[in-house]
């Protein structure tokens, strides 16, 4: 059986469900896309409740849609660890900001080894295949332990492209479309194969600095922590500010979008 994306098919019984690894609803028609890579559906310690469940994104974004200032500090999970409730926001608030903005998520990698059983999968979550080990977030070969691109190598991932490329036909409502970190190596390639297709014309994409944070140095005060300092890297890159930050490759989160959903920039 092939270790499935987390939320292949999911569905959360709110009018929110997912279809091959991508977010739908009949709340609302999307106008913003965000596009990752591969959550792994591993028993150990995948704990992520939903897209981007884990990492900065959802407080900054809480952060932006609902507090309209920086409240929230902290990821919304610790890095290791069964996460401790509540959780913030919640995954009612995290709903609550997809019908204010509109927002829709997708992953370009649906499964690994969708052609072999002949696998093991140790604690840690890594992949035992060939007596080869690999990491499944993992871009790269790294001190011995294999990753995506080397999985690649052996056809053992099922890409989500063209099924990305159908939602995008279907969804002609979107306009801005951010990949949540700067592609390169096989990412780039199908980053590429995305923007090429026919229903992506008209489109603005762009890519964002990657919710984690890393490898993000604080910037200076007010914006000298962590949350602050990528909020603001979000909002403000490559536009003109009194603390500048201009982070090559990376764009901006549109600000026409922002202020229709209630945000200042100014106040990030």
């Amino acid at each position: 059986m092939p270790i499935l994306h987390k939320f292949q098919n999911h569905d959360w019984k709110n009018g929110f469900w997912t279809e091959n690894s991508i977010l739908k609803t009949n709340h609302y028609k999307p106008e913003v896309l965000f596009i990752g890579t591969f959550n792994p559906l591993t028993p150990n310690a995948n704990f992520a409740d939903f897209f981007y469940g884990r990492n900065y994104f959802w407080p900054i974004f809480k952060n932006l849609f609902v507090e309209n200032q920086t409240i929230h500090n902290r990821r919304r999970m610790p890095t290791n660890g069964n996460p401790i409730p509540p959780l913030n926001p919640t995954l009612d608030e995290i709903f609550k900001i997809c019908k204010k903005c509109k927002i829709g998520f997708a992953d370009m990698i649906n499964s690994a080894f969708p052609h072999t059983e002949g696998y093991q999968i140790k604690k840690n979550d890594n992949v035992i295949f060939n007596e080869l080990e690999y990491n499944l977030i993992l871009d790269n070969k790294k001190k011995g332990i294999r990753g995506l691109a080397e999985l690649n190598n052996i056809k053992q991932i099922e890409w989500n492209i063209e099924n990305i490329k159908n939602y995008l036909c279907e969804n002609p409502t979107i306009k801005y479309i951010y990949f949540t970190r700067k592609p390169s190596g096989i990412w780039l390639k199908k980053w590429n194969d995305l923007i090429k297709s026919d229903c992506s014309i008209g489109k603005t994409f762009g890519f964002i600095f990657t919710p984690s944070g890393q490898p993000l140095t604080n910037l200076p005060i007010p914006f000298n922590t962590r949350i602050k300092s990528l909020t603001h890297c979000w909002v403000w890159n490559n536009l003109q500010h009194q603390i500048p930050i201009n982070k090559n490759g990376y764009c901006n989160l549109n600000h026409d979008w922002l202020i229709q959903n209630g945000v200042n920039p100014n106040n990030f």
